[in-house]
């Protein structure tokens, strides 16, 4: 289908820009002591290199699901076989 294939640049961009924002705050704080919120930064939790391959992986999935979907046959070919 043709809206699939115009949606899977999209969808890769997507899935690509969402696991860039996943992020991680490591626990720096010693048990005794006070903890500042100078010491929580958030660390990416993908590289950009995994990011852009996640992306590139969701619209090839996407692409390959609308080529199985316009090989399948129409029902107006089922019933007139």
């Amino acid at each position: 289908m043709l809206v699939l294939r115009v949606a899977a640049a999209p969808t890769g961009v997507g899935v690509g820009l969402w696991t860039a924002q996943l992020s991680t705050v490591p626990n720096q704080c010693s048990p005794a002591g006070l903890c500042l919120l100078v010491n929580y930064f958030p660390r990416p939790t993908f590289a950009t290199w995994q990011c852009a391959l996640f992306g590139a992986g969701a619209a090839g999935v996407v692409l390959l699901l609308s080529l199985v979907v316009s090989r399948l046959p129409s029902a107006r070919a089922v019933e007139a076989s």
